[in-house]
């Protein structure tokens, strides 16, 4: 008998293969979105820290309890759904920043935009941490992706804070507002383009997806039967013996009539697809042979 012929190995996966397209543009969008949110939270941080220089407020070490409990609740709420509502908390995150630079600006009490600046450092800094952290491991440097975020969000903050500083203590009020409003539509357009407005799946949506991908991957009933017949190297009037025998349960006399060969034909033929097949009985061909 013709043992049926191994399936070939499917190739070892690589977690470290090259960036795919996809991959290496969601790495860009999240690079520029750190950029961005970096600008906004350095902008609040010199409007509070002017007013802390001015008397308005003072900082002391009580706002930093904000700081702790928001990185804390950023946290949770980022894990919720398998972080299916991050962007969406992020966004809604630098809107209030944005609101509270605008608020400050127009004379509102300096506490306010201190309080919201500290909240936000706490959800901000667990943003770029786990996002950083979930593209991590499909790179080529995992270790060096992973704090990237943190690593960026440095940077800029370094070099872009001078001209903070510099807007926020020119007195202008309209061009302060217009500069954080700049910052919060670019913001809104990278967090369209980087895709954090569509919620990823879910595990159970994840799995079903997948059972549905491997539904249509499946054989067919015909390649299942013709991986039989050649695997069992069964010749063309074998293949009609076999296909009428296990249609149905009528005679083999009724068999041998339709196919225009003699019931002996039909024996002889039969008695050779039950050798090749390893099988001894009509119902037990049927059981073997794929049908629908």
């Amino acid at each position: 008998m013709r043992l049926p012929s191994a399936p070939p190995e499917r190739p070892a996966i690589n977690p470290f293969v090259e960036p795919s397209h996809a991959l290496a543009k969601q790495a860009c969008w999240s690079i520029a979105l750190v950029m961005i949110l970096a600008c906004l939270f350095s902008t609040l941080d010199n409007v509070v820290t002017l007013s802390n220089a001015h008397g308005t407020i003072a900082v002391q070490a009580w706002p930093r309890l904000f700081l702790a409990a928001s990185g804390l609740a950023a946290g949770v709420i980022f894990d919720l759904a398998e972080r299916r509502y991050m962007g969406l908390v992020m966004l809604g995150i630098a809107v209030l920043s944005t609101i509270s630079i605008l608020a400050v600006e127009a004379g509102a009490d300096p506490n306010l935009g201190l309080v919201v600046f500290y909240l936000s450092s706490g959800f901000f800094v667990t943003f770029f941490t786990a996002t950083f952290t979930q593209l991590a491991p499909r790179m080529h440097a995992p270790a060096l992706w992973a704090g990237m975020g943190r690593a960026v969000n440095n940077v800029c903050a370094f070099t872009t804070s001078g001209i903070s500083l510099a807007l926020v203590t020119s007195d202008n009020v309209a061009l302060i507002m217009i500069g954080a409003l700049v910052l919060l539509v670019a913001a809104c357009a990278v967090f369209v383009a980087a895709g954090l407005f569509r919620l990823p799946q879910t595990e159970q949506e994840r799995e079903r997806e997948q059972l549905v991908e491997e539904a249509l991957a499946a054989p067919t009933i015909e390649d299942q039967r013709q991986a039989f017949i050649t695997d069992h190297a069964l010749t063309p009037r074998e293949v009609d013996v076999l296909i009428a025998v296990t249609q149905d349960e009528r005679p083999l006399k009724q068999v041998a009539e339709e196919l225009g060969i003699s019931m002996r034909m039909v024996q002889r033929h039969l008695s050779s697809i039950y050798q090749k097949t390893d099988t001894q009985t009509r119902a037990g061909l049927t059981k073997a042979f794929p049908s629908a």
